[in-house]
């Protein structure tokens, strides 16, 4: 089942929820681009990023991994990568061995014991010019946004 030209980005939301939803997941709003839901997939077990391709591979970086993994942290969930091949319809599932025997239990009767907890450090990896925002301080980046908008000039109709 080859595609036909490029994808939309409709047919890839779409089949991002019906993946999810095959995996017991709750598809995040907007691909997790938002404020709260990140990701592309969570319940209260598993938080999930989806890859899917027409290619016969995957990639997958490690800057990905790491920030699913912050974000895995941050709501107390285990991280694991789904790779879709739209060719055949596989779907795999990627997560660390130590994370392996919740995904298991997850996957085998809908719930597993064992939650990752620790706080993952950000990634030593991020630009220094790249700010990480912080649900507390949302309000004072707005500020400084609106405050560098202004100093921008201004257009003539």
């Amino acid at each position: 089942m080859a595609s036909e030209g490029r994808r939309s980005t409709k047919f890839y939301r779409q089949n991002e929820a019906e993946v999810m939803k095959g995996l017991g997941l709750v598809p995040t709003k907007n691909s997790g681009a938002g404020w709260v839901e990140k990701e592309d997939g969570q319940n209260d077990y598993l938080i999930a990023q989806l890859k899917s391709t027409d290619a016969e591979s995957l990639r997958i970086q490690i800057k990905d991994w790491h920030t699913l993994e912050y974000n895995a942290a941050v709501a107390h969930k285990i991280p694991v990568f789904v790779g879709q091949f739209l060719s055949t319809g596989e779907v795999f599932i990627m997560a660390k061995p130590t994370d392996l025997p919740s995904v298991v239990q997850y996957l085998e009767c809908g719930r597993c014991d064992i939650i990752k907890t620790e706080v993952a450090a950000p990634d030593e990896q991020i630009e220094e010019n790249t700010k990480i925002i912080r649900s507390g301080n949302r309000g004072k980046f707005w500020k400084e946004k609106e405050k560098e908008r202004s100093k921008w000039p201004k257009k003539s109709k």
